[in-house]
């Protein structure tokens, strides 16, 4: 509705009833929208307050050190603590008590580990293997079993799960950023100019990382942790990526309605 529809009644010739009409229906609806989203806003507020104990609780008590540095440095980067505990909790059965392995299979039956052999074997057959598979990335390792192979395919899948929760802060904290001097195209006397970068952060991807090499070794896997570290930066990016996708697909969803 624009001011133009307002003109008649500002000089004194009245508002169409259709048109005030119209304008009372919006005026409701934007404020329906605005309590809903406070009361999202509270309501995450509050799971990112519980989520941020869990975190700091695992912190005081742990003994894996490694783990527990990580996990500070991304906290205090205020990476929200929803995503930060869908990393953590890959291998660790005391963030799996605290928020309820709702990320990893609990238990993998051996009837689904059957089924999934089974599918396995007939894509192989057909040809049909995804290859956009996450673990693609460390080839077609034979050796991993097929139950961590489902466990960290789940356990990718909780990542962009909880990264859609609160992509916001995400894609403002996930990120390093620093200022460099370059080249100025546009200046005539060959001036340098400030522009700012920014990369996956480090601190993440170690995290992302160490959970990853720790959980793989647990289970009797080896591999490389350069490889794992590489892997790891590969799938934040990805994360961080169809993230901001998502997001920009969600504003013009939301933009685009009358």
């Amino acid at each position: 509705m624009g001011l133009e529809e307002f003109a008649g009644f500002d000089q004194g010739e009245g508002m169409d009833a259709s048109a005030f009409e119209k304008f009372q229906e919006r005026m409701k609806k934007a404020s329906q929208q605005i309590k809903a989203i406070r009361k999202q806003e509270k309501k995450q507020k509050k799971k990112e307050t519980e989520l941020v104990q869990i975190l700091l609780k695992f912190i005081k008590t742990s003994h894996k050190k490694t783990l527990v540095t990580l996990l500070s440095r991304v906290i205090a980067q205020n990476v929200p603590a929803n995503f930060v505990l869908s990393i953590a909790i890959l291998g660790n059965k005391d963030i799996q008590k605290e928020v309820g392995a709702f990320l990893l299979p609990e238990n993998i039956s051996e009837q689904d580990l059957e089924k999934a052999e089974k599918a396995e074997e007939q894509a192989r057959i057909d040809g049909t293997e995804s290859q956009s598979k996450a673990l693609i990335f460390f080839g077609d390792d034979k050796s991993m079993p097929l139950k961590v192979r489902i466990e960290i395919d789940q356990w990718i899948k909780g990542l962009l799960l909880q990264a859609s929760e609160s992509p916001h802060k995400l894609l403002k904290t996930a990120y390093d950023v620093r200022e460099e001097k370059v080249k100025d195209e546009d200046s005539q006397f060959g001036d340098y100019k400030k522009v700012k970068l920014k990369t996956e952060s480090a601190s993440l991807i170690k995290l992302i990382a160490h959970v990853m090499h720790d959980y793989m070794e647990t289970h009797g896997v080896e591999a490389e942790y350069e490889k794992i570290e590489d892997f790891s930066r590969f799938l934040l990016k990805g994360i961080l990526k169809r993230t901001e996708e998502d997001l920009d697909n969600r504003v013009e969803l939301e933009g685009g309605g009358e």
